[in-house]
C-alpha cells in the first residue's frame, strides 16, 4: 500500500490568489479619508507682526481683529465693519476712506506706522520708536486681516477641505498676504 500524502499547492496557490484579489479590488478603490492631514502653514511674518503690536500696546488706541484686548476706540478701528473693508482693501491712510497717505502696498503702510508725524504732521497717530522690520512686521499683520475679520497666515491648524468638483478633495490652502491695494484708516 502506497501512501499519498496530498498536495498542498492548490490551497497555497488558491490562498494567495485570493489575497493578490483582494488586495487589487482595495487599490483601485479611491480612499474616502487621507491618512494624512493637510496644514495650512502659518506665515511667520504674520506671527511675529502680532507681537509686534501686542508689544507696541497698538489695542489701546485701536480695534484689531485677532489681538487680544485690542478694543480701542481712540484711534480707527483696523478690522472690517460696516462698509469700511479690512486695511488691505483701502485706498487711503489715515481716516477712510478720504485719508492723507496713499496705501499702495504694506510698504506704505509699513512707513506710516514707523513715523506717522513725518507723512502727516499734526496727526494724533504717535511716532511709536519701532524700527524698520518691526512696522512691516506690523504691517504684514494687518495686511492679512480678511474681509470677514480673520486672520490669513496665524492659524497652522488643519486646513479645511475643499471640494474642487473633480472628485478629489483640496487641501484647502489659501496664501496669506496682500489681498489686495489698501489702506489702513487713521
Amino acid at each position: 500500500m502506497v501512501f499519498r500524502r496530498p498536495s498542498l499547492s492548490p490551497w497555497l496557490l488558491g490562498g494567495s490568489s485570493l489575497l493578490f484579489a483582494a488586495g487589487l479590488a482595495m487599490a483601485a478603490v479611491e480612499p474616502v479619508f487621507s491618512a494624512t492631514e493637510t496644514y495650512a502653514q502659518a506665515d511667520p511674518a504674520v506671527v511675529a507682526g502680532m507681537g509686534v503690536i501686542e508689544q507696541s500696546r497698538c489695542g489701546a488706541c485701536h480695534t484689531i481683529p485677532g489681538i487680544p484686548n485690542a478694543v480701542g476706540n481712540f484711534g480707527p478701528d483696523l478690522g472690517p465693519h460696516d462698509d469700511v473693508p479690512p486695511v488691505s482693501g483701502r485706498q487711503m491712510i489715515a481716516i477712510y476712506p478720504r485719508g492723507a497717505v496713499p496705501n499702495n502696498s504694506p510698504d506704505d503702510l509699513a512707513a506710516w506706522i514707523a513715523d506717522a508725524p513725518a507723512l502727516k504732521p499734526g496727526t494724533a497717530m504717535p511716532n511709536l520708536g519701532l524700527s524698520p522690520d518691526d512696522a512691516a512686521l506690523a504691517a504684514a499683520y494687518l495686511y492679512a486681516i480678511q474681509p470677514d475679520g480673520s486672520v490669513a497666515g496665524l492659524d497652522a491648524g488643519p486646513a479645511p477641505a475643499t471640494d474642487t468638483g473633480d472628485g478629489n478633495i483640496g487641501d484647502g490652502n489659501a496664501g496669506a498676504g496682500n489681498t489686495g491695494a489698501g489702506s489702513a484708516g487713521y
